[in-house]
């Protein structure tokens, strides 16, 4: 069940539902999951100082169980969602920061489908 959450203040406009759908699909591949568990959230227009700058930057914070512990496979996500968010935000690396969080079961509740 991976969950990502992006912060940007970046104007809303500039972010469309395209960009949404994309970021799903991208972390579905990446992770090897059913994209039906994945979980995007967007939040633009967020005041945000990063190095000292106002200037545009981003934030993607994705968890997900069981998926990132050390080793070689944080480095291939971060290069992956790195390049994905260059080419849609037009934003240099400098300007964003990716960060892994590995979920335990125990941390997860999932409401029963009736």
């Amino acid at each position: 069940m991976p969950l990502c959450t992006i912060t940007t203040n970046l104007p809303d406009e500039k972010l469309s539902d395209t960009f949404l759908k994309e970021t799903s699909a991208l972390i579905a591949k990446l992770l090897d999951k059913d994209e039906k568990h994945v979980q995007v959230t967007l939040f633009c227009n967020v005041r945000t100082i990063s190095s000292g700058s106002l200037e545009p930057c981003m934030t993607f914070y994705l968890s997900s169980v069981g998926k990132f512990r050390p080793g070689d496979d944080n480095r291939k996500y971060g290069d992956e969602i790195g390049k994905f968010l260059a080419e849609k935000t037009g934003l240099p690396d400098s300007s964003m920061k990716v960060i892994f969080h590995d979920l335990q079961l125990i941390d997860v509740g999932i409401p029963p489908v009736k």
